[in-house]
């Protein structure tokens, strides 16, 4: 009787060391994206920013990544922040996304992604040193707002990939306003940006020769429509 088995089994152990390597260098990892920023309303500072709101003023802070790049390839955004007044409600805080959907450079969607818990994206709190968490990460219904461009007003991060996830992203505008709700102060002390990478030519290399010595020794829904993302 004749048995065969998988050729890898057979392999030296540092020959697979070299093998895999080779294969996880062809993975990507998350890399930060990086961006400039432009203020809008009453948004002030060079970072930290302060944005307040209250029922006739708003804040906007852009972020502007660099070089275009597409929704599906942003893989983390997450805010730094202090709740100085207001928290969370109502549809303020959100990120507007503002896309370009046929490669023309020119704005042409928006989609919008709230903050707060699940459900109700309500967080009352008041204080220092919060975090959103990755935004990107939360797939629950509700969390985007697609009617921007063309999709529905309640739904999910499957569905914002289906409709945009090819679309580039020209900016990312958090915006803060009131509307007819409580008045907000936030402090806004960074934005993070990461999305799909893969190593750079050296990190290649480095991790390559590292494999190669193996061989020798063995990552409110009410809102004013009328703000500019």
């Amino acid at each position: 009787m004749k048995y065969k088995f998988n050729a890898l089994l057979t392999l030296p152990a540092s020959l697979l060391t070299v093998l895999l390597l080779g294969s996880a260098l062809q993975s990507s990892y998350a890399v930060s994206i990086a961006g400039t920023y432009t203020l809008g309303g009453t948004t002030t500072g060079t970072g930290p920013w302060n944005m307040t709101s209250s029922d006739s003023t708003f804040a906007v802070l852009r972020f502007i990544p660099t070089t275009p790049v597409k929704f599906q390839d942003i893989t983390d955004l997450n805010y730094d922040y202090n709740s100085n007044l207001g928290g969370i409600g109502a549809g303020a805080p959100r990120a507007v996304f503002v896309l370009d959907n046929n490669n023309d450079n020119v704005a042409d969607a928006t989609f919008d992604v709230q903050w707060g818990p699940a459900g109700s994206f309500v967080d009352t709190t008041v204080a220092n040193g919060l975090n959103t968490g990755n935004l990107l990460a939360l797939t629950d219904v509700g969390r985007y707002d697609l009617t921007g461009s063309g999709g529905s007003v309640y739904t999910d991060r499957t569905a914002a990939l289906a409709l945009a996830g090819g679309w580039d992203v020209m900016r990312i505008s958090l915006i803060i306003d009131s509307f007819g709700g409580n008045d907000r102060n936030f402090d806004i002390n960074a934005v993070n940006v990461s999305g799909a990478g893969v190593p750079d030519a050296g990190n290649t290399l480095a991790l390559f020769g590292l494999g190669l010595a193996g061989l020798a020794g063995f990552t409110y829904r009410n809102r004013n429509r009328t703000r500019v993302a």
